[in-house]
């Protein structure tokens, strides 16, 4: 019975305008102090304990208190005052990114501590979407262990790849957030942006067995967001002033493996797939006091191996041809000296080596690349947080990242150095004309990319006429470097021969390549202030963001390609000579949250936000400003068949087929052929967002979000008659050149008749370009979300979501150039009206057929406990549309222009078997003093389901009907079993 000072409401919330899904490391306590009938009580001493040391502080004239940065965990709140006797809670959970707020009533001589179970799932002030993944669904959902297989649980996320077991870990996946690519998503690991500037979008390799937990954000009102992209953060675990840690072990034997089911159609010419020969995981973390109380360390160690058989392998001796290891260290220092001050130290290195890159039933084993890193290793962080006074608090920042890798080709010679490439790779890299894929040997790839980061934030609380602000500010610079070198072996050449021209068989095309080292800097400064404004059942949140963005690039020198000197000479671009290239915005963000009624169980939502681009080399393409690359393009007959190509058998006399990167009519000229127009605006999304959430029961809430996206100012590489004119090409200078028809026995495209257009005769080759907006051009984006969230309760917990979306591009005449329905990345970039569906890695790399987007998509994440056996059972469900198949006609022209991937079917008409995936968990745990030992078994693909997730897409070419047209190329992985051990104490 209570009979005195009670705690009458705990509710857990979200912060809109900071950290509510955003890149917050940490949560916070809020709190207010009230008498009986409601009034005020300032000077009240809280106390709080739990993780770390404890932390005092007073409530204010207005009665509030609060603790901020804390690390995730359980806590205790213990609030007293003379003549009003004590009051106590415990087990308040806080978790990344989130705050819990608490009132405590306080009656005269009257002490009680209450112990809070569960406190409700609504958040008055958040406005923002996404998912948070903690450790117990870490551990006990049955997911492959690596980021990306947690983005396929957040609402308006979609993959390139269905990833069953971990078989796909060992290379990073390629996925869209609500119509933003992953180009701009941001990753942060402790607070560090570890976003790859020059791979924009991607990023370094974690040990999942260290996180504490991992928050994907993809939209909202935090002005320290900048891109529409998803938000990936993750935090890792901390020594506290008890020693903890733990083991682990996983295992999956190919042994356990179903049988692969060949569809009929593709026996013929489809023998052995990618299998599992062996993945296994092990790792360790141990945490505790250095002094109690003041300063705490923690560590862990991790290894994933993950070992592929492909279906070259089954001829060769080797155990397996895809081979990937990841070995991991964290180390973190937390230091709390005074009770005003938290110090914080961090490091983390991540190593991978991967054998047969990209090896598959097209791709030979010559062809695949031995991958690791490259230049420094390591990266760490600094980081002060200083409490000047209960409402006041500053916390600064200082990152180091090193990342880096090369990709050395095997060249038959299981290279691992570029010396072993130049002395063995004696072939040329070779497009086959049947598959269109590569043989014999690949890119050679070698590139640095360090960055140093500083920041600096703060938070401020005040009132003005009975509102309560929370105004957050914050600055910071960061710098990213990249430098490396870039070449193809063999004289710096590629002879393909799936571009034929119509001419005998044998005849192929060379192009002879001139490629860059390249060196980059790019200087990103950023500063931001948002203020969360409370009144009643109202909740305001307003912002405003500014970002400055420059590229400046070092000296950029080309080689020159001696087998062809008259067209492709040493070429030195001097940095002095090329412009910067700067990006400026100012942003808003607002929204606001209304909770319905006394108890508020309906919350309503509405913002509208602005995002803008982050330029980097993927998204801006500068990397094409200044030339990386030049070619030129020959006609050629490889008579003996030998894949070395000789002076004698290349067809000079034909003249140039193609040419990229220099003045064909002055190959010597230092004048740059492409150029930024200084003009040219940045990327921006605005987002509008709408809905309601409710509270079934005090542990199970429904949501249903609306987002509405419009993408402008898209940047193109535009071509210009003469350089600096603005003279641009415009679908005026084309005319029909042919009418593409299905040939004899090709019916996959249905009955097509697809003009293509060509240059009007005098209408030269295009030579000069510029990057700049690309006028009347623009995409949107309806999304709807049906969330589901129930909490760990009467011994089940689940989070899912169901996702309907609707994704388009929007084109006047003035953006279309080239008329022809030509195959893109974006699918169709001519096709007004048509589905946006964003290839995988720009339609290169193993996932290269996969075009991403789709119409609709689920997730179930949930956890059982089964009583009397004690017994945990997690389930994963993932299930989307099928992927989209993009036929195309292959035609080549004959007046320089090249080849064109003709689309001959409309973008999203259709599409490949709804893949979906079932995955489950068993374990039980033992426990004796204080250790336990957890024993679980994961089955993956419960279903056994083998969906196609790719097919060949070219039909026919000039020369007649593709003979791999329409035939498989990807089939999901079969059902395959984890075992797994792991030791806590």
């Amino acid at each position: 019975m209570f009979r005195g000072a009670r705690a009458i409401a705990v509710a857990v919330l979200l912060l809109a305008a900071a950290p509510s899904f955003a890149q917050s490391l940490a949560g916070g306590l809020y709190g207010r102090v009230v008498t009986e009938d409601g009034s005020l009580l300032p000077g009240v001493t809280v106390t709080l304990t739990g993780v770390g040391a404890p932390l005092t502080t007073f409530s204010d004239q207005q009665g509030n208190f609060r603790f901020l940065n804390l690390s995730t965990g359980l806590y205790a709140l213990r609030a007293e005052l003379a003549g009003y006797g004590t009051s106590a809670l415990n087990d308040i959970a806080v978790s990344l990114g989130q705050n819990a707020e608490v009132v405590f009533t306080l009656r005269p001589a009257v002490t009680e501590t209450i112990n809070v179970s569960a406190a409700p799932l609504l958040d008055t002030r958040r406005i923002a979407t996404g998912t948070s993944v903690s450790q117990r669904e870490l551990d006990q959902v049955p997911t492959v262990r690596d980021p990306w297989g947690l983005l396929q649980q957040a609402p308006g996320v979609l993959l390139d790849r269905i990833n069953v077991g971990g078989s796909e870990s060992g290379v990073q996946a390629q996925f869209v957030s609500k119509g933003a690519s992953s180009e701009q998503a941001t990753y942060n690991v402790e607070g560090i942006n570890t976003t790859d500037m020059i791979s924009s979008g991607s990023s370094s390799y974690y040990d999942f067995g260290a996180f504490e937990e991992v928050q994907i954000t993809t939209g909202g009102t935090d002005p320290r967001v900048q891109t529409p992209g998803a938000q990936v953060n993750m935090v890792t675990r901390r020594g506290t002033n008890d020693i903890a840690g733990s083991l682990r072990y996983f295992l999956t034997p190919g042994s356990t493996q179903a049988s692969r089911k060949i569809p009929a159609e593709a026996r013929g010419y489809i023998n052995k797939t990618t299998e599992v020969d062996e993945i296994n995981e092990w790792g360790f973390e141990l945490g505790g006091p250095l002094i109690r109380d003041r300063l705490w360390l923690w560590g862990s160690y991790g290894r994933n191996d993950i070992e592929l058989r492909s279906a070259q392998s089954f001829t060769q001796s080797r155990r397996f041809n895809d081979g990937t290891s990841l070995e991991t260290y964290n180390a973190k220092l937390n230091a709390q000296l005074f009770s005003e001050n938290s110090l914080t130290f961090f490091w983390y290195d991540n190593e991978k080596e991967k054998i047969g890159r990209n090896e598959s039933v097209s791709t030979p084993r010559e062809a695949t690349h031995y991958q690791s890193n490259y230049g420094p290793s390591g990266t760490y962080k600094l980081e002060d947080t200083h409490i000047f006074s209960p409402n006041f608090y500053l916390t600064g920042m200082y990152s180091h990242v090193n990342g880096g890798f090369q990709l050395i080709p095997h060249s038959g010679a299981d290279c691992r150095t570029i010396e072993c490439v130049r002395e063995n790779a004696t072939k040329a890299m070779v497009i086959s004309a049947v598959t269109g894929t590569t043989r014999n040997t690949n890119v050679v790839v070698q590139s640095g990319r360090p960055q140093d980061a500083y920041r600096g934030d703060g938070t401020a609380f005040f009132s003005t006429a009975g509102l309560s602000h929370e105004l957050k500010f914050g600055f910071g610079y960061r710098e990213a470097k990249g430098k490396g070198t870039t070449f193809y072996p063999q004289n710096e050449l590629i002879y393909d021969l799936s571009r034929t021209n119509g001419l005998p068989e044998g005849f192929g095309i060379t192009y002879f390549y001139a490629l860059s080292p390249y060196d980059y800097e790019f200087q990103y400064n950023d500063a931001y202030a948002g203020d969360t404004i409370a009144w009643r059942n109202l909740t305001l949140n307003v912002g405003v963001r500014y970002d400055r963005q420059v590229t400046r690039p070092g000296d950029q020198i080309s080689p020159a390609n001696t087998a062809v000197l008259d067209y492709l000479p040493a070429i030195t671009y001097p940095a002095e000579g090329i412009p910067e290239y700067e990006w400026s915005s100012i942003v808003p963000r607002i929204g606001a949250t209304y909770a319905l009624g006394k108890e508020r169980r309906t919350l309503l939502r509405g913002a509208y936000n602005r995002y803008v681009g982050q330029l980097g080399s993927s998204s801006s393409g500068y990397s094409e400003v200044v030339p990386g690359y030049r070619y030129v393009a020959f006609y050629t007959l490889d008579a003996d068949g030998n894949d070395v190509i000789t002076a004698e058998e290349v067809l000079y006399d034909y003249g140039v087929y193609d040419f990229s990167g220099f003045d064909i009519n002055n190959p010597a000229s230092t004048l740059q052929p492409s150029r930024v127009d200084p003009d040219a605006s940045q990327p921006t999304t605005d987002e509008f967002m709408a809905g309601f959430e409710q509270e079934v029961l005090r542990d199970f809430v429904i949501g249903l979000n609306y987002t509405h996206r419009d993408f402008r100012d898209f940047l193109t590489r535009r071509a210009e008659k003469t350089r600096g004119g603005g003279d641009y090409y415009t679908s005026a200078d084309y005319e029909v050149a042919t009418i593409l028809k299905p040939p004899p026995g090709v019916t996959e495209g249905g009955d097509y008749a697809v003009p293509v257009y060509q240059l009007k005769g005098g209408v030269g080759t295009p030579t000069y370009f510029v990057l700049t907006n690309r006028d009347g051009y623009s995409q949107t984006y309806d999304g709807l979300e049906l969330t589901f969230t129930k909490r760990m309760t009467r011994r089940w917990s689940m989070r899912s979501h169901v996702t309907w979306s609707d994704w388009k591009q929007h084109i006047g005449p003035e953006a279309i150039i080239d008329p022809t329905r030509i195959r893109d990345r974006n699918g169709c970039s001519s096709c007004d009206g048509e589905q946006v569906v964003l290839g995988s890695a720009g339609g290169g790399g193993a996932k290269g057929g996969v075009w991403i987007n789709s119409g609709w998509a689920t997730n179930v994440a949930a956890t059982v406990q089964i009583p009397r056996i004690e017994t945990n059972v997690g389930l994963n469900f993932n299930m989307r549309q099928g992927y989209p198949l993009l036929y195309v006609h292959q035609h080549n022209l004959t007046n320089g222009e090249g080849s064109k991937l003709v689309l001959v079917n409309d973008v999203g008409s259709v599409r490949l078997p709804n893949p979906y995936t079932l995955d489950l968990r068993f374990a039980k745990e033992l426990r004796y003093r204080g250790a336990g030992i957890e024993l679980g078994i994961d089955i993956f693909n419960v279903t056994d389901r083998q969906t196609i997730l790719q097919r060949a897409s070219t039909l026919a070419s000039r020369n007649g009907p593709s003979p791999t047209r329409n035939q498989i190329r990807e089939l999901q992985n079969p059902r395959i079993l984890r075992f797994g051990a792991r030791v806590t104490f």
